[in-house]
């Protein structure tokens, strides 16, 4: 698709979108939703999951039925400044920068004026300190494994199952500078300018995990 595609597409969406009070959106979910949110998430096992057969047989995850299955690398189907806040977890370093950047720049278009962008990764430093004190010979092995950047056949059946790059504190503050974020920082777990934050942040997610947030 075209940026010129996509830009029409996501016009074409937001127009037909109808607005809703104080609506937050979770990217990404997975099957752990947070009330209150719109969850999304684009794996096919989503639909998969809402046929007995395919739980029976293929034991896909059991997804909850509030989960919106949705590409958002082609847009979010709100219209501009009509989304108060935005969260997403391990989703980010999925897609490559051009995507990652495009995805922020969609984000900072649905938002309110004053709106937060909350996103968390893997966090590369933190890797990277677990590596250079790991005394095992074959610790750069287990360290290259663990940024699990090697594609293969599996990523046809679920698209986020290995990473497509990885974000220290400054590359995922410089993302969100690029896509029009004047204020960006980089955030303790919890530690946030979202209402109720640990109804969608995970306390299992916190040992690995980087946490950058942006204004509108």
């Amino acid at each position: 698709m075209t940026a010129a595609s996509a830009q029409m597409q996501r016009r074409a969406v937001s127009e037909h979108a109808s607005p809703v009070e104080d609506l937050r959106i979770n990217i990404g979910c997975g099957i752990a939703v947070a009330e209150g949110w719109w969850n999304v998430d684009n794996s096919p096992t989503i639909l998969l999951s809402r046929l007995k057969v395919g739980k029976r047989l293929l034991g896909v995850p059991d997804w909850p039925s509030n989960v919106h299955r949705r590409n958002v690398l082609n847009g979010l189907p709100f219209a501009d400044g009509t989304v108060s806040c935005i969260y997403s977890s391990h989703t980010f370093e999925h897609f490559t920068f051009e995507q990652s950047l495009s995805l922020a720049k969609e984000c900072w278009r649905v938002l309110q004026p004053g709106g937060v962008l909350r996103i968390a990764v893997p966090d590369l430093e933190l890797m990277i300190r677990d590596y250079q004190r790991d005394p095992d010979p074959l610790a750069s092995h287990k360290f290259v494994e663990r940024l699990e950047l090697l594609h293969n056949w599996r990523d046809a059946l679920h698209p986020g199952n290995h990473h497509s790059q990885m974000f220290d504190g400054r590359s995922l503050v410089e993302l969100l500078r690029q896509a029009g974020f004047p204020v960006a920082k980089k955030c303790s777990f919890a530690e946030s300018r979202i209402p109720d934050i640990l109804s969608v942040e995970l306390e299992s997610r916190r040992r690995e995990s980087l946490y950058v947030e942006g204004e509108k």
